[in-house]
């Protein structure tokens, strides 16, 4: 029984020891440490306004597309219209007069 124990406690010794608690309690926010990354590689000053910008900027192919004009608030996007009624069916008469 203490032996298992002891395996136990170093497997989960290995397993947490990389693993970086937050001071506040909070057990969500638990981070593991990666010994491999050196740093995240974040420039500051190489973002650039291009960097946001599509090269190629693709024409609307659809008829509904966004047109500018005033907002009409408390309408829906797509409203339902509803089909016309069929016409009515005549009553079909046995001898042909009416």
């Amino acid at each position: 029984m203490i032996l298992y124990m002891l395996i136990a406690t170093s497997l989960l010794n290995l397993i947490f020891s990389d693993m970086e608690f937050p001071q506040n309690g909070d057990v969500t926010s638990v981070t593991r440490a990666s010994r491999k990354l050196k740093g995240n590689g974040y420039d500051p000053t190489g973002v650039d306004l291009e960097d946001y910008r599509h090269r190629i900027d693709p024409v609307p192919s659809s008829k509904a597309s966004i047109k500018p004009g005033p907002i009409e608030h408390g309408t829906p996007l797509n409203p339902y219209i509803p089909k016309p009624p069929s016409p009515p069916n005549h009553p079909k008469s046995d001898n042909g007069s009416t």
